[in-house]
C-alpha cells in the first residue's frame, strides 16, 4: 500500500494494488491447498519452527541496519550527501 501511495494518481495506484494482488494470489492458493494436504505432525513442527524462524529474520534484518560493515550481511553504506549551496549569486 505504501508503494500505491507514491503513484502519481488514483488509477496507477489502483493499478500497482490490482497487480500486486495477481502476483500473490497464486502463492496463497498453493500455501492453501499445501495445508491440507500435510499431515499434522508436519503441520506442527511447522508451525513450531515458525517463532524461530520469525526472530533470526528479524534478527538478520535489525544486523543489516546497523551498518557495521561485515560483507554480504550487514554492508557499510556511506550516507555523505553534498549540501546544496544556499548562495544562488555565487558562481563557480
Amino acid at each position: 500500500m505504501a508503494a500505491a501511495l507514491i503513484t502519481a494518481s488514483p488509477f496507477s495506484a489502483a493499478g500497482f494494488m490490482a497487480f500486486f494482488g495477481l502476483g500473490t494470489a497464486p502463492a496463497l492458493i498453493i500455501l492453501t491447498m499445501l495445508g491440507a494436504v500435510l499431515q499434522v505432525s508436519v503441520r506442527n513442527r511447522l508451525r513450531k519452527t515458525l517463532p524461530i524462524m520469525t526472530i533470526v529474520v528479524a534478527l538478520l534484518l535489525i544486523l543489516r541496519g546497523l551498518n557495521l560493515g561485515i560483507p554480504m550481511l550487514s554492508p557499510k553504506i556511506n550516507m555523505q550527501h553534498s549540501a546544496p549551496s544556499l548562495n544562488c549569486c555565487q558562481r563557480p
